[in-house]
């Protein structure tokens, strides 16, 4: 019996009760991401997905829940670069449920990031607004400082970029000058790019509006960095400025900016800003009515598309086929380690039985097949009542999406019921504001909801019938009653009560 039980051991996954192994194992893993993350940085993705795969393979061999989140979390990013966003979601949803990743601040800050560009880029505004959000006050826990102002920034980014595709002129502004605000009070040698990056965006929005000299003030500043940091990045400012000069209906001017760009770029390579002054540039003559320099640059910007379509999908293509190759691979190892680990339980499971008795064999066997049938029964209750759970649950997310869309257009109509179905649907961030501020009266409720749905103002003042200005009237009144500092944002502390 002996040497059967030592047979059985030996039988056991080499290392399993190594400390030391598996040590050595978790470094190997953490070289790996290190490796995936440096791949990622230099747009070789299919070494990216190569080394994060290999990575999770071991994480999940050791039992590494650190290795495991972020091998999910890097392949969610790689696939949201890829334009897989389904698949993305799903992989940064197995990076969250990671013990490791419910007590990280950076990896849950990045999982919220992701998640609110992938809800932008499909149009879910609301949703990447609340994930940005929450992206603010994770961004607080991060350590150290350095990585803790970058992740606001970007966040303030973010944010500002989210309300730019729904509009919002007033919470674009508010953003960028939060971003201003905190960049300023950093160590400009650090942060010194990312000013620049704000300065001409600063630039370029104040241009559209027409604030020429305010417009020229931010460009002067971006350019002034560059030099000062020799930062070889300048054709996106030199861009807005051929933009700026072009709405000044100065052409001579804009076309010496956008070749100004053209040189710079020279040097960076960046295709995509390229295609961008070709197409510029065609258009500018096209004005002028040199139909030859509007074919020539017109071509010019035809080939780098060419050239960026082709690469990307040189680098998709085997990309994909790599995490269909791996998810393979992965099905087939997991397969072969249940079987594993199932024969060696039966195997164990026999030894014991007969070290128990062998006369009560036939007794032990009844009693199993009895408990058997009852799990059995009461595994297929469950399933049942899972079955049933799902189904109310489907009947309840049915019904809440009709009651939101109802919601959406009481809104749109001016319908007095609004308020009253908006308390209905969201009855605990009605509670706890009403609360905190027990004197708001019925009409500052329903602006204090469609400020919680993320109405813009524009909005707003449409569906109520009133001037804009109006509506930033009643939103100063109502950011006055809230007791709400200056320069606080009144939409993220309305959203703060569905927390």
């Amino acid at each position: 019996m002996f040497y059967l039980i030592l047979s059985i051991l030996l039988l056991l996954p080499p290392g399993l009760f190594s400390k030391e192994n598996k040590d050595n194992k978790s470094a190997i893993v953490d070289s790996l991401l290190e490796k995936s993350y440096e791949s990622k940085l230099n747009v070789e993705i299919e070494s990216a997905i190569e080394y994060a795969y290999r990575a999770l393979s071991i994480s999940d061999e050791i039992g590494y829940s650190r290795g495991k989140a972020k091998s999910y979390l890097n392949l969610g990013q790689t696939l949201f670069y890829l334009g897989s966003y389904e698949k993305s979601l799903e992989f940064l949803s197995l990076a969250e449920k990671e013990p490791f990743a419910k007590n990280d601040p950076a990896v849950l800050f990045e999982l919220s990031r992701v998640r609110g560009q992938i809800f932008s880029y499909l149009n879910l505004s609301n949703q990447s607004i609340r994930e940005f959000i929450k992206c603010l006050d994770i961004a607080q826990k991060i350590e150290p400082k350095k990585d803790r102002d970058y992740c606001m920034s970007l966040t303030y980014e973010n944010m500002s970029i989210v309300y730019g595709t729904i509009d919002d002129s007033d919470s674009v502004l508010y953003y960028m000058n939060r971003n201003r605000e905190h960049l300023e009070s950093l160590d400009e040698s650090i942060f010194f790019s990312n000013l620049v990056n704000l300065y001409s965006s600063f630039g370029s929005l104040y241009s559209k509006v027409g604030d020429f000299e305010l417009a020229k003030e931010f460009f002067d500043k971006a350019l002034e960095l560059t030099d000062k940091y020799q930062y070889r990045y300048q054709s996106r400012t030199y861009i807005y400025l051929g933009d700026m000069e072009l709405y000044k209906e100065n052409p001579d001017s804009a076309m010496y900016y956008y070749k100004k760009a053209l040189e710079n770029l020279e040097v960076t390579k960046i295709k995509s800003e390229s295609s961008v002054v070709y197409g510029q540039m065609a258009d500018l003559f096209r004005q002028m009515g040199n139909e030859d320099s509007v074919r020539f640059y017109t071509e010019k910007q035809n080939i780098i598309n060419e050239e960026l379509t082709t690469e990307r999908l040189n680098s998709v293509k085997p990309a994909l086929q790599i995490f269909i190759e791996e998810e393979r691979i992965n099905n087939s190892k997991k397969r072969i380690k249940e079987f594993t680990y199932i024969s060696i339980s039966s195997i164990i499971l026999i030894v014991l039985i007969f070290l128990v008795s062998k006369n009560s064999r036939k007794k032990l066997l009844l009693k199993k097949e009895k408990e058997e049938k009852m799990l059995q029964a009461k595994l297929q209750e469950t399933i049942k009542q899972v079955e049933l759970k799902k189904e109310k649950t489907k009947e309840l997310e049915q019904k809440l999406n009709e009651s939101f869309s109802e919601l959406i257009e009481l809104a749109k109509t001016n319908n007095p019921a609004f308020l009253k179905i908006f308390q209905e649907i969201y009855p605990e961030p009605t509670k706890r504001l009403l609360k905190e501020h027990p004197n708001l009266t019925n009409t500052e409720l329903n602006l204090a909801a469609m400020i919680f749905l993320n109405f813009p103002s524009k909005d707003i003042a449409t569906y109520t019938f009133v001037e804009h200005r109006t509506v930033q009237t009643k939103k100063n009144r109502l950011r006055k009653k809230l007791n709400l500092p200056a320069g606080a944002s009144i939409e993220h502390y309305l959203s703060s009560f569905s927390d």
